[in-house]
């Protein structure tokens, strides 16, 4: 059972790396998980709240003691480290909705006091679209004072939100490029706050509604803009490019479309539930069938692996054909570490490379949206 419950929250511990938490406090926290002398799923994730939750304690204290002391190097570690521990919190599996909500809440806000202390802007803003406002950041990669930055607009799926997309905007900020952060139809606030749910008429109106919001903003140039997904978000990418044959170019990480994959490999928590059929509309699996349509010429790189078991190899294929431009692959062959039969995930193999990958993939983007390698 030990083990079991280990290999059960790989997704999790996954992710949570993913995103910067410690890994000495993802240890300590799955000590304290290890130790639990009946296991249950309750008894897992009231362990897993309590033990980040008093990391944020902890941090919080250390955060308001910089901050009094006008330590901004500090302030700003200790501010990031608590939204980490606020991700790994929302990382969870929960089905109460209520709950659920109160841990994005927790999240949202912890971010949102994170980011007053970054150097760069990181401005929130609403985007029209026509099942309402999607909310999103803008990440510049300095104080935002210019006018037409070279704009990547990011993408992810279902379980994800804007906060979460900082990873994919920040190697990207140090190349000179804005980044939008968008919550997707079904992800972050766009579901908990504004009731947008996941489907593919949905996820059509917010990607028009982001391009119609960069060419009326002057800071940010409609003629170099690219698109960057993950996991789901690579198949929102690539349906986005070819919706705007204007992008120049288009990166796909492990790119996920539901009837390229083999539905039975997708896990029951994304097919039923009652956060998911919280995050869903009703004709969820048929309507996202629209992401399929159309294709583009614009550059194109997309990431993808053997060992993803949502995809498989014939189906990344498919995709990749799909693309009528200059086109590149990245083959992830090393063997995901966090992995069992029961739990290896979609995203985990290029997740668990992340760390190099997603230098491959800002410098295809600068490449082609700022003329400038750097």
């Amino acid at each position: 059972m030990k083990w079991a419950i280990r290999d059960l929250l790989n997704p999790v511990v996954t992710r949570s790396m993913l995103y910067g938490s410690d890994p000495f406090d993802v240890e300590y926290v799955l000590k304290k998980v290890d130790a639990i002398e009946k296991m249950s799923g309750k008894a897992v994730q009231n362990v897993w709240l309590t033990e980040w939750n008093a990391k944020i304690e902890k941090y919080t204290a250390l955060l308001e003691k910089a901050e009094e002391k006008g330590n901004k190097i500090s302030a700003r570690n200790y501010a990031q480290m608590i939204v980490q521990c606020h991700y790994a919190c929302f990382m969870i599996n929960i089905e109460d909705v209520e709950n659920k909500t109160k841990i994005y809440n927790g999240l949202a806000e912890s971010y949102k006091r994170y980011i007053k202390h970054c150097e760069n802007r990181i401005q929130y803003v609403e985007i029209d679209s026509e099942f309402g406002k999607i909310p999103a950041y803008i990440h510049y990669p300095d104080k935002g004072r210019k006018n037409n930055y070279p704009v990547a607009v990011t993408y992810s799926g279902i379980g994800s939100c804007k906060e979460e997309l900082e990873m994919l905007a920040a190697p990207l900020n140090e190349r000179g490029i804005a980044v939008i952060t968008p919550d997707m139809p079904g992800a972050g606030a766009a579901i908990i706050k504004n009731n947008i749910k996941c489907g593919g008429k949905q996820i059509e109106a917010a990607i028009e509604g982001i391009f119609k919001y960069i060419e009326k903003s002057p800071k940010l140039d409609e003629n170099n803009v690219a698109n960057f997904g993950l996991c789901m978000g690579g198949g929102y990418a690539f349906r986005a490019t070819a919706k705007n044959p204007n992008v120049k170019c288009c990166v796909s990480l492990f790119p996920l479309l539901m009837h390229f994959a083999d539905l039975n490999n997708i896990p029951i928590w994304m097919k039923k539930g009652k956060w998911s059929s919280y995050q869903y509309c009703e004709d969820y699996l048929e309507s996202m069938r629209v992401l399929e349509e159309g294709t583009h010429k614009a550059d194109f790189l997309m990431a993808f692996s053997d060992d993803d078991n949502w995809m498989s190899h014939d189906a990344s294929a498919r995709l990749y054909d799909k693309a009528l431009g200059y086109k590149e692959q990245i083959y992830v062959n090393e063997k995901p570490a966090y992995v069992s039969e029961e739990t290896i995930m979609h995203a985990m193999p290029v997740g668990e490379q992340y760390h190099w990958v997603k230098h491959e993939a800002a410098d295809f983007i600068a490449s082609r949206i700022t003329g400038d390698n750097k």
